[in-house]
């Protein structure tokens, strides 16, 4: 369990903090680190799945990165700019 734990909360944390250090190492706007949250995201989210999968119940320890993990894939799609009109 702890060879995902690590793995899990670095990806979650990596995926939140991503943008704000591009922002400031590549001088990249912002918005433009869409595609890179979105995929660290996605990747927390398999190895979420592996982990339950693998560990059944005690899995569930890795929802501890959820939080981190989903922020900027909530923030894209909650917003009103990127809400999909019918």
């Amino acid at each position: 369990m702890r060879l995902l734990l690590a793995p899990s909360l670095a990806i979650a944390l990596a995926a939140l903090f991503y943008p704000f250090f591009s922002v400031l190492l590549f001088l990249t706007q912002e918005w433009t680190q869409r595609p890179t949250c979105l995929f660290l995201a996605i990747c927390w989210l398999v190895l979420f799945a592996v982990g339950l999968f693998k560990f059944r119940s005690r899995g569930l320890w890795l929802l501890i990165g959820l939080p981190f993990a989903a922020y900027w894939p909530f923030a894209f799609f909650m917003t009103p700019g990127h809400v999909p009109t019918i």
